[in-house]
């Protein structure tokens, strides 16, 4: 089921969205860090590119649902006795496309910044809300039209820079705030309620899917 998804992917509007997401940051936020290190902290450079995930994931879940409504209006899927697995792989394949444009970029520049450990704790971070973001936006393409998923993506980024200004320390309610504030105190308790967050969503959108495409 994964191969068939990650072949459904390749050569998608979607793939390509990422990749070119993920060169422009390749290009850019190595020599921004290079030269105007003592300007900006690697923390608050990611803070700025955490505003571009929720417009990029919203994007492409809507391009993942309408690609497999208009093949064969979700056919597949019903007759399919294992429709749980189907949409299972389809979030673990996005999960792993997700890794390359928000916690890649953040190995390799912490490695040549010579600071690996924080590094690892923005990828850790960045790859937590891509894909919270990825499983949630999926999830709304069964409630709400595109229009209102991209409303919530603006919510979304409106609630990154209220927790970036340590607003939202305490708000476990708020799984957008929990990578941030990860990040920012590196207090695994926000990190133990991301990953609750993205299984609750998870287990939501699959009992949904069953009951909106039959």
């Amino acid at each position: 089921m994964i191969r068939s998804e990650c072949l459904k992917l390749k050569n998608s509007l979607g793939f390509y969205l990422v990749f070119l997401f993920t060169l422009l940051e390749l290009l850019t936020v190595p020599i921004y860090l290079a030269f105007g290190r003592s300007h900006v902290s690697m923390t608050d450079l990611s803070l700025m590119i955490f505003l571009f995930f929720p417009l990029l994931v919203t994007i492409l879940s809507i391009l993942i649902f309408e690609q497999e409504s208009l093949a064969n209006h979700f056919q597949e899927i019903n007759v399919n006795k294992k429709s749980s697995r189907i949409w299972l792989s389809k979030l673990i394949v996005v999960d792993f496309l997700l890794f390359f444009p928000s916690a890649m970029i953040w190995i390799i520049t912490g490695v040549s910044q010579a600071v690996g450990q924080q590094g690892m704790m923005i990828a850790t971070a960045s790859w937590l809300m891509a894909i919270f973001l990825n499983h949630f936006h999926l999830l709304l393409t069964f409630i709400i039209n595109r229009g209102g998923s991209m409303i919530i993506a603006i919510i979304e980024i409106l609630l990154i820079i209220f927790a970036s200004n340590k607003v939202l320390l305490a708000a476990y309610w708020c799984p957008i705030a929990l990578p941030v504030n990860f990040m920012i105190t590196g207090r695994c308790a926000y990190m133990i309620a991301a990953v609750g967050w993205i299984v609750l969503s998870t287990i939501i959108l699959v009992a949904l899917s069953k009951k909106k495409i039959r």
